[in-house]
């Protein structure tokens, strides 16, 4: 995201708008040109923001608008532009919204939801041990497991130590938490914060 950042203002927005599309890296590599094109086209031709700020264009000459309040209304507004083009899909429209709320003079960042990627949703599903969550869940729902921990961290945790929380298991009666030999090389700072979650959740 700070590669974004120093070429905002020096190169075009659509440029720049492009790459908060798709960098190509990872996960988007397989995301359509086309897809990406429509969606580029339909973030720069989009001249309302919010309904209270009349014909407030979301592209200012070379410029983002800065008129939202917060990350889930930057991200409402992306999913409602975005979201319908063929081969867009939540994730996309979740990364394209924190590029750019990370171009904002004060960037702005998830607070209220945690967004669950594939691993982020299996490690989520396997820690509550409930199915079908949803892309956004409020961040209410992981309180119990992570306390005040900003959604990012969350969202992190639970993608990068999904094969933990689908592996590990903690005794109903005397609360140990017992781990896979394979993992139990872990780094012991975050094996203390797995177990500390495991242990609340069975309290």
């Amino acid at each position: 995201m700070n590669a974004i950042k120093v070429l905002y203002g020096k190169e075009p927005i659509r440029d720049v708008i492009e790459k908060c599309v798709c960098n190509r890296h990872g996960h988007q590599y397989c995301i359509p040109q086309t897809a990406v094109d429509d969606a580029v086209n339909a973030l720069m031709d989009s001249m309302f923001v919010r309904a209270d700020m009349v014909a407030t264009p979301f592209i200012n000459g070379n410029n983002i608008s800065e008129v939202f309040e917060d990350f889930e209304e930057l991200y409402d507004f992306i999913s409602l532009v975005i979201s319908g083009i063929p081969g867009i899909g939540p994730l996309t429209v979740y990364d394209t919204a924190r590029r750019i709320g990370h171009l904002f003079s004060t960037p702005i960042y998830p607070r209220s939801y945690v967004y669950l990627a594939a691993g982020a949703k299996n490690g989520a599903e396997a820690l509550l041990g409930k199915k079908g969550l949803r892309f956004r869940e409020p961040i209410q729902l992981f309180e119990s497991s992570f306390g005040t921990f900003p959604s990012i961290f969350i969202e992190d945790m639970l993608c990068i130590y999904e094969p933990l929380f689908s592996r590990c298991s903690v005794n109903p009666v005397s609360k140990e938490i017992n781990i896979p030999y394979s993992y139990k090389n872990i780094n012991s700072v975050s094996l203390k914060i797995l177990k500390e979650m495991k242990e609340m959740e069975s309290i």
